[in-house]
Order: C-alpha cells, then sequence, then structure tokens
C-alpha cells in the first residue's frame, strides 16, 4: 500500500514497482507486486490489514492534512505485523515512539524507491515473516484451525474453569493454544538457525530455567539450571527454593583451541569441530550457538555453583538472554546424564575371550 495523495509521486511509485518487478523477473525470480494506492488517509484507514507486506504512507498531504500518522497509528494499535516506510519532508520531527525495527523513515523527495524501499520490502518478504505473522499468515490460520478444532469442542469445560477463576483460565488457554501451536513443528526435521536457541530480549523479567545471567562485576555468564517448579514465585514474593543452580558458560575459543590441539590435517579439523558443536565432544559441554546479540560459548556441567536468592539479587544482573524451552529440555537431560553417570568395574574378561576365540577357530 502506498498512502500519498500527489500524483507525480504516484507515478514514481508505478513506475519503480514496474521496473523492479521486471528486473527481478529477468533474474529469474518470480516476483508480482500489487500496488494498492490510497490518496486519502480515510481510504487508507478503511483498506490497511494485516494482509500486506508493506506500507508507504506520506505523513502529509499537498491540502496540508497531517493525518498521515493516523495509519501509522492503526498498524500498530491493530497489530497487523508489516513493515512501514513513512516518507516525510522532515524526518527530525518524527518521535522515537513512532519508530520501530520495522518503520523506516525517509526524507521525501530524496529517496531511491528501488534500492530504499522495494529492497528493503523484498528482504524482508523472503523471509517469510509478513507470510507467517501477517493477517493471511500461517500463524493466523493456525489459531483459526485450534479456535475451531480443539477450543470450541471443549469449551464447556473451559466455561467451568472461567466460572470458577477468570484469570487463571485465560492463562491456561494461554498454555494450551501454545501447546498446539508448537506440536505443529515437532515433526519438523529442518536444522534450527543459532537465534532460534534464544529468546532474546527475554520477554519477562523474571528468573527462569535457562536464563543467562552476567556477573555485575565482571564479564562472566552462567544460565541457571534450577528447575522450573524451584523458580515458581509464591504469593510472598519469593522462589520455592532458597538457592539458585548456576552453570558457568566458558568462551568459545577456549574450548575450540583445545579440542583443535595438535590436529594439522584440515578435514579432521573440521570433523572434530563437527563433534565439538555436536556436542559429541565431552558428556560436561553444551555448546551454544554464537548470534548478533551472543557470543555464545560452551556450559560447562563441572563448573557449578549455587546461591541464596539475596545473593543473586547481589552479585547476578537480571536475565538478558532465555534459552528457548525446547533447547532447554535438552540442556537439562544432558546435565542429569552427567552427573547420574554410574560406570561398573571392569570385569575380567580374558579367560571368556580366549574360550570365545578358540570355539570360532582361525579363518584365512
Amino acid at each position: 500500500m502506498i498512502v500519498e495523495d500527489a500524483e507525480s509521486d504516484l507515478k514514481v511509485c508505478r513506475d519503480s514497482v514496474e521496473t523492479y518487478q521486471q528486473k527481478k523477473n529477468d533474474d529469474g525470480v518470480d516476483l508480482t507486486f500489487e500496488l494498492i494506492e490510497c490518496k486519502t488517509v480515510d481510504d487508507a484507514l478503511n483498506k490497511i490489514d494485516g494482509s500486506f507486506d508493506g506500507a508507504i504512507i506520506d505523513l502529509k498531504f499537498s491540502d496540508g492534512d497531517d493525518r498521515g500518522k493516523d495509519v501509522l497509528v492503526k498498524i500498530k494499535d491493530s497489530f497487523f505485523r508489516i513493515p512501514v516506510i513513512i516518507l516525510t519532508g522532515t524526518p527530525d520531527s518524527i518521535g522515537e515512539e513512532e519508530k520501530s525495527d520495522l518503520v523506516k523513515v525517509l526524507k521525501k523527495g530524496e529517496a531511491d524507491y528501488q534500492k530504499d524501499i522495494l529492497d528493503v520490502f523484498f528482504e524482508i518478504y523472503n523471509t517469510g515473516l509478513t507470510r507467517i505473522m501477517g493477517g493471511r499468515g500461517k500463524i493466523e490460520r493456525t489459531l483459526n484451525e485450534v479456535f475451531l478444532k480443539n477450543l470450541l469442542p471443549q469449551l464447556p469445560d473451559w466455561k467451568i474453569y472461567g466460572k470458577a477463576d477468570p484469570s487463571r483460565t485465560e492463562k491456561a488457554l494461554l498454555r494450551f493454544t501454545l501447546n498446539h501451536l508448537v506440536q505443529i513443528l515437532d515433526d519438523d526435521e529442518d536444522q534450527c538457525f543459532p537465534e532460534e536457541v534464544y529468546i532474546y530480549p527475554p520477554l519477562s523479567d523474571g528468573l527462569k530455567t535457562g536464563s543467562i545471567v552476567k556477573k555485575m562485576d565482571g564479564e562472566d555468564l552462567y544460565v541457571v539450571l534450577s528447575p522450573a517448579c524451584d523458580l515458581v514465585v509464591r504469593s510472598n514474593g519469593s522462589f520455592k527454593t532458597d538457592r539458585i543452580l548456576l552453570v558457568e558458560i566458558e568462551g568459545m575459543n577456549s574450548i575450540t583451541d583445545a579440542a583443535l590441539n595438535g590436529i594439522a590435517k584440515k578435514s579432521k579439523r573440521e570433523n572434530k569441530l563437527k563433534n565439538v558443536f555436536g556436542n559429541n565432544y565431552t558428556d560436561y559441554f553444551h555448546w551454544l550457538p554464537e548470534t548478533g546479540f551472543f557470543d555464545g560459548g560452551f556450559i560447562n556441567f563441572r563448573k557449578i555453583s549455587t546461591c541464596t536468592t539475596d545473593e543473586f539479587k547481589n552479585t547476578y544482573s537480571q536475565p538478558h538472554i532465555q534459552i528457548s524451552p525446547h533447547f532447554v529440555k535438552d540442556i537439562l537431560s544432558r546435565f542429569s546424564s552427567y552427573y547420574a553417570r554410574q560406570g561398573q568395574p571392569d570385569i575380567e574378561c580374558s579367560k571368556i575371550i580366549d574360550k570365545v576365540v578358540s570355539s570360532v577357530g582361525e579363518t584365512e
């Protein structure tokens, strides 16, 4: 969608879209643009919804109408989750509250439509973001399916719960819905991207299993591995546990350097690193991948410590990264297995070996 009343600017947009689309098609990209032109704010307000892959908004029209901001407000307030580019003659007049990662502000008359606008929309479209989270996206379709197939048939029971405790029921319904959404991905065998391992920034300030924290007096990082039941907050504001379990995260380079020590051949170094990053190097290291917001490292199950809740508050920062629940489960499983290992004494078996070998006999 473009919200603009100047015909000359609309023509520039039309021509740019046509040229850009042809260029992409010539490059072998099957791309079709549908440009919806709105010459008034009221027209845009009536048409805008979550089905768009992007919106270009002129904040001030030629007749002095400066209601272009109303379209931006509707997009944000309606949770349409689409990228927006604002065109304005005075970019400095845009307040910080009106900006976000999906809102780009460009100076009218200076912006290059193909490079600064269409390329931006195309790159975002390529991620699948608007197809997943837009009004016609997979999340909406799945939510509708969960609503019709799972929630409605069970509604009589949920109504009983709601009558007894509305607040608790609402939270339970949220968990119920999320469980159904996650179930869709359980059969997905695709490899994950590193960013999927984390929730960043955390959507809650509360301490949880898998929270990554830093010591206030240094750069050392730790992951909280206290059981989730211990970190439930009681009515008085305290945890159920009196101590927090922390496991140190070691830097990436120190572990990889040690693993590659003495290995010169490239293929062997690559195979060794596959073991390291596949968590097959040792039982007590667990790899956390690097991202743009986190340097990554290795959880060292041998370096554990505990502290009281008061000591924690005075020593460690608030969680700034949360490991995603799916990956926390794997970490806890390996952590538990490491400390649950028992082993057994070696059994003298030379006589048994001699007996088996003799019974089989020699072969050429």
